[in-house]
């Protein structure tokens, strides 16, 4: 066998284990996504109930008449 043939047979096999594992990164990377976005929901809906219920809180505070202070974590 030539040494031409011998270095097709090897960049043929390396570029079949290329294909294959980016076939396969591909997948765990999706896998991976679909799993962050729904840690990304879950943590969006807590905010979303936690921004509800402290409205609810200082609406309840200031009909009871207490002063209610500034929010200090906003940046405005």
């Amino acid at each position: 066998m030539e040494w031409g043939t011998i270095a097709g047979l090897v960049t043929a096999l390396a570029t079949m284990v290329t294909a294959v594992g980016g076939i396969y990164l591909g997948h765990r990377m999706q896998s991976t996504s679909t799993r962050v976005e729904q840690v990304h929901h879950i943590v969006n809906q807590q905010r979303t109930d936690m921004v509800q219920y402290q409205k609810s809180l200082i609406a309840a505070l200031i009909k009871a008449g207490i002063e209610v202070p500034d929010d200090q974590s906003s940046l405005e």
